[in-house]
Order: structure tokens, then C-alpha cells, then sequence
């Protein structure tokens, strides 16, 4: 039987729940991602216009994009480690609490720009505002 070439790697040996594992990891950080975005859209389309809810949503967008990139680079990182037969340690512990740190500053962000506005007026629409006002639309200030 032949021995593999030097740098070569024995694919006998390796296990394909491995790679399996290695694309899990990388489908669970994309729904993360996912998740996050559908957020940020939300935020956009649902919740009125102004600035304060584009930077929210820009916060959740950005977080989005930035965890997808993350995402991908470990995906390929791990998977050439798994190709070398790489030993050392797999598990990630810096990223998870910075993403929780992440939702905590996102969160808190979108609340004290909700909350900052003085007073509430709900969004009338034309019709509305003439049935209220008899007829005229009155300035709103």
C-alpha cells in the first residue's frame, strides 16, 4: 500500500463529522446573521422614518454583515486546519460574548433613541388629520 506524500493528508483518516460539524457551526452563524438583519429591515420598514431608526437599523445591518464575514472566514480557517490535520484547540470563546455584548449595545441604542424623543405624535394621515380638524389640516408642531 502506497504511504501519502509528505504534506499530504491521509483522507482515511479523517472524519467526515468533522467537516460536518465545521458547516453547522458556519449555518448556525449565518442564521444568527439572518436574524439580526431581519431585525434591522424591520426596524427600517416598520418602525417610521427619521433619523433614529436609521441608525438603529444600521447598527443591526452592520452587525449583520460584520458576524457574516466572521462567519465565513472561520468556516474556511477551520475547514484548511481539518484539510492539514491540524490539532489544537477548535472552540471559540471571544466572539459569542462579543456578539451578546454586541445585542446588549444594539438594543440599548435602538431604546434610548426611542425614548429620547420628547413628546409622542402618532403619524396622521390626510384623511385623518381633515376628519379631526374639521375640514383643514392644522400645523403640527
Amino acid at each position: 500500500m502506497a504511504q501519502p506524500a509528505a504534506g499530504a493528508v491521509d483522507f482515511k483518516l479523517l472524519r467526515p463529522k468533522n467537516y460536518f460539524a465545521n458547516e453547522r457551526t458556519f449555518i448556525s452563524w449565518l442564521q444568527l446573521a439572518t436574524t439580526m438583519g431581519g431585525l434591522g429591515l424591520a426596524l427600517l420598514n416598520f418602525g417610521g422614518s427619521g433619523i433614529r431608526v436609521r441608525i438603529s437599523a444600521f447598527v443591526f445591518e452592520t452587525g449583520a454583515l460584520a458576524l457574516i464575514v466572521y462567519a465565513y472566514a472561520m468556516f474556511w480557517s477551520r475547514a484548511n486546519r481539518l484539510r492539514r490535520g491540524a490539532r489544537g484547540s477548535w472552540d471559540d470563546r471571544f466572539v459569542p460574548a462579543v456578539v451578546v455584548i454586541f445585542f446588549i449595545f444594539a438594543t440599548a441604542i435602538n431604546f434610548g433613541l426611542t425614548f429620547h424623543k420628547k413628546t409622542y405624535i402618532p403619524p396622521l394621515d390626510n384623511l385623518a388629520a381633515r376628519t379631526l380638524s374639521g375640514g383643514v389640516r392644522q400645523q403640527r408642531h
